[in-house]
């Protein structure tokens, strides 16, 4: 087995373009396939979410996807289906789209589609979208 990589080392900091927000790149060369023609990019933000960012200029339609490391195992005896229960409640809106479903209806909007499951360790959430409209997806997943 490979040994596992060093997270604590070869990132760089850098900062949007538009917004100049910080974030880590990792430098270092990372293992792929010999075959693949997609590119990568490894990217820590401040919260400490480690980010892949994926392009394939072959591609017409966008995806994001998020793991989370909480599930059915970390729920408290007391309230069952608690992780469940939040992930439905993370769909719903924000404090900066407070509408019903705005997340949901923009996905369905622009060509996508979105959806979610908790299991017993994980809970993932995750979209497809028209390439143009990633965007504003991504600012309302968030």
């Amino acid at each position: 087995m490979p040994p596992l990589p060093d997270w604590d080392t070869g990132f760089e900091p850098r900062e949007t373009c538009d917004s100049r927000l910080p974030y880590l790149e990792f430098t270092g060369a990372l293992e792929l396939s010999a075959s693949e023609t997609r590119q990568y990019r490894l990217l820590r933000l401040p919260n400490n979410l480690t980010v892949v960012c994926v392009h394939d200029a072959d591609a017409t339609t966008a995806v994001a996807s998020l793991s989370v490391n909480v599930g059915g195992y970390d729920e408290p005896r007391e309230l069952p289906g608690l992780a469940h229960f939040c992930e439905h409640l993370l769909l719903m809106s924000s404090e900066k789209y407070p509408g019903e479903d705005e997340y949901r209806s923009y996905i369905s909007d622009h060509g996508g589609d979105c959806n979610a499951f908790t299991d017993f360790a994980n809970t993932c959430y995750y979209f497809s979208i028209t390439s143009d409209a990633l965007e504003g997806a991504l600012d309302r997943f968030s």
